[in-house]
């Protein structure tokens, strides 16, 4: 109990932002929900408590099969596994793992009422903000000569898909880790702050769709030789999100009567979330940090390539959540002379399995 009430205090800040935001999009949702909303709802929370943990073991059992290749792998695994998240590791990380599928539940309520609170009427400004600050030429077309091409679009695609992995695997591996707790907390705060003010607020003042939707709001559309483009590369390899696009849309003119995720533009969240998990690899080592900086890059292309956003979207989005990591660093290094929790009973595993 002493090692729960510890955790409690440590992510009081936390628990206090995602409770406030939670009831925000409770009183956003308006009507009560119905019996088949709750049992939605309930399996979202349990799907996005398993989604993290579940990219952690297989990341794992891949780098054990790899670079360990034990005889028994299973009994490897079991063992390992069975020492790494002992009572006190799992009670620290408890309160962070039933907030953040809150916090998931929520952003995408909000995220889906963003046209009930603001028209998207902001795609014409930001288009030709996009072209002039490019020097008067849309940045896909400035990079269709070296990403135009099916095999690069699908690794692009793949990459772009591969982001809701690598980032539930990152955000669950901090938040059962024990030995960075001032980054550990940074990166959570950092996250969820980055989604209110960008995710949340921004997105829902400069309401738009995104060029991939274009020529839904506009009767001249200059992405449809990009989307052209897409349609074409379709034919070679996959391009997940031309369907994911469609769904989206659909939920969208059906004003989620089979369930709406939301469409926003700007700012870019893909990016946003990148630059932070990028940021934090350079506390980690400068393998870390260059190898996220890269895929942070991909994403960025990714994102204007695949239609999905305007270049601006994805810059507003990286300097936003640079802006949030600096903020909410200063106010924990005011914090860092106070005493913060230390699960000094959890031991480190040897250099043969897990590590804290």
């Amino acid at each position: 109990m002493n090692t729960l009430r510890a955790s409690l205090r440590t992510h009081r800040a936390l628990l206090l932002i995602v409770l406030l935001y939670a009831a925000g999009a409770m009183l956003l949702a308006g009507s009560l929900p119905s019996p088949s909303d709750v049992l939605n709802v309930l399996a979202g929370f349990f799907m996005a408590i398993l989604t993290g943990p579940v990219f952690i073991l297989c990341g794992y059992t891949i780098h054990v099969m790899v670079m360990k290749r034990p005889h028994r792998l299973c009994h490897y695994l079991y063992h390992d596994l069975r020492r790494y998240l002992s009572n006190e590791r799992l009670l620290h990380a408890l309160p962070a793992m039933l907030l953040i599928p809150v916090f998931a539940s929520s952003f995408t309520v909000f995220k889906a009422a963003i046209p009930r609170l603001h028209p998207y009427t902001w795609d014409a400004s930001l288009s030709a903000w996009d072209i002039a600050l490019h020097g008067g030429k849309a940045p896909w077309e400035w990079l269709q000569p070296l990403l135009g091409h099916p095999l690069v679009t699908g690794l692009l695609n793949f990459n772009y898909h591969f982001w809701f992995f690598l980032f539930y695997a990152v955000l669950y591996w901090l938040i059962l880790d024990t030995r960075r707790p001032l980054l550990r907390m940074q990166f959570l705060l950092s996250f969820v702050l980055t989604w209110i003010a960008l995710g949340s607020i921004l997105a829902v003042l400069f309401a738009s769709v995104g060029p991939c939707y274009y020529g839904h709001l506009h009767a001249s559309d200059p992405y449809a030789p990009l989307m052209a483009y897409l349609h074409d590369a379709n034919q070679h390899v996959p391009v997940w999100a031309l369907q994911v696009q469609d769904m989206l849309w659909q939920g969208y003119e059906n004003k989620g009567a089979n369930g709406e995720l939301g469409i926003s533009a700007m700012p870019s969240m893909h990016v946003a979330t990148a630059v932070l998990m990028a940021i934090m690899g350079w506390k980690i080592s400068r393998a870390a940090g260059l190898a996220l900086s890269a895929f942070a890059l991909l994403i960025l292309l990714g994102s204007i390539h695949l239609g999905w956003h305007y270049a601006l979207d994805g810059y507003v989005g990286a300097a936003g959540a640079a802006l949030v990591w600096q903020l909410v660093g200063r106010m924990l290094g005011r914090q860092a002379a106070a005493p913060a929790m230390h699960v000094a009973t959890v031991p480190c595993m040897s250099k043969e399995g897990l590590t804290s």
